[in-house]
């Protein structure tokens, strides 16, 4: 009674989406009734539950809130001075995109579908024989870096575009992808995020939970309101008609497959399934989870996700997506990056293939 009473005190008047993100803990999760808790208010956003604890992240308060309730729980510090000096900036990123999209210009194209909050273009990239012409082959997304503090996505979409365009004619695996099907990546949707390592955008807002939610009173599938990354896909993708895709995270080693939000059962579990088992049985260290069964899992069954592009994309645009965390640690040494990329090539591949029909 006395930790509903200050929770209602300390948020009174303050109540805000759970999309925003100014202060960021980890709990640890010594008594389940922290969790249940903290579940019950809406500007609180839980993320990467496990058996030592979650990620809790809220407004300005947050912390004077757990401290008042004896909540044990500490600071999270995302990177390590060392791994950040790693990685490449944003500008570096679309430095090197560019320069490998040059040399190749009938199989790729790169473009800017808007711009961040402080002004950065939002990249996309397109790869497909003939790439200049829109025709009826089938159409295919990956999308990284949505959480800025997660870089691991990103880096592995740099490194699939460059293999993709090496080893075009390569390659037959490779060579089938482009002749057959349109392709788009983007490596990341929050370059903001990436350049100061927050997990929100320059605004502090979850970009992962500001889609439209078909299962929320936030069910309008327009733009007003939201950030202008959001904005972006979600205008860019009304010209589109994905078949399959996937979005990257940091955080956990998993595929998680729909719905995030609520927890009815998806209509086509049985195959979404099926396309979760083969990815993580492609990347063996995620098959290999001792965390997830076979190293997938449901995503309501694992925590709720309220204005998750994943559900959106499914829900709005009929585009059968899935989520995958790459990395349990968020940010590591830059060195990992190969390592990472090479577990999960197998399965990036053979994920994209199974747009073709």
């Amino acid at each position: 009674m006395k930790t509903a009473l200050l929770l209602g005190l300390l948020f009174s008047g303050s109540i805000v989406k759970a999309n925003v993100v100014t202060e960021s803990f980890y709990i640890k999760n010594s008594n389940p009734q922290y969790l249940q808790l903290l579940k019950t208010r809406p500007e609180l956003t839980i993320d990467h539950v496990e058996a030592g604890g979650f990620e809790l992240y809220g407004p300005k308060g947050l912390g004077k809130f757990l401290t008042t309730n004896n909540i044990p729980h500490f600071s999270m510090k995302i990177a390590s001075l060392s791994a950040v000096r790693g990685y490449p900036s944003p500008e570096e990123t679309a430095t090197e995109l560019k320069s490998v999209t040059d040399k190749y210009p009938n199989l790729a194209r790169m473009f800017s579908i808007g711009k961040s909050v402080k002004g950065r273009d939002l990249w996309m990239v397109k790869l497909s024989k003939n790439v200049k012409v829109d025709d009826n082959r089938p159409e295919f997304k990956y999308i990284a870096n949505m959480h800025g503090d997660e870089i691991v996505g990103r880096e592995l979409m740099v490194k699939l575009i460059k293999d993709l365009l090496a080893n075009y004619g390569k390659d037959p695996v490779i060579t089938n992808l482009l002749d057959r099907s349109q392709i788009y990546i983007m490596p990341s949707m929050n370059p903001d995020g990436a350049a100061s390592v927050t997990r929100g955008n320059a605004k502090n807002i979850d970009l992962n939970r500001d889609f439209p939610d078909f299962s929320t009173s936030d069910n309008k599938d327009i733009t007003d309101g939201r950030a202008p990354e959001t904005a972006a896909v979600m205008n860019w993708q009304k010209d589109r008609h994905f078949v399959l895709s996937a979005n990257f995270h940091g955080g956990a080693e998993v595929v998680n497959y729909p719905w995030d939000t609520k927890a009815d059962k998806f209509p086509n579990e049985a195959y979404i399934k099926e396309l979760c088992l083969e990815y993580a049985g492609l990347a063996p260290y995620i098959g290999a989870s001792t965390a997830f069964d076979n190293g997938i899992t449901n995503g309501f069954a694992w925590y709720e996700v309220n204005g998750g592009m994943q559900d959106w994309s499914i829900f709005y645009k009929k585009d059968l997506q899935i989520t995958i965390e790459v990395s349990n640690t968020k940010w590591p040494e830059y060195s990992t990056v190969d390592y990472y990329y090479a577990q999960n090539k197998p399965a990036l591949l053979k994920f994209m293939e199974r747009a073709i029909p």
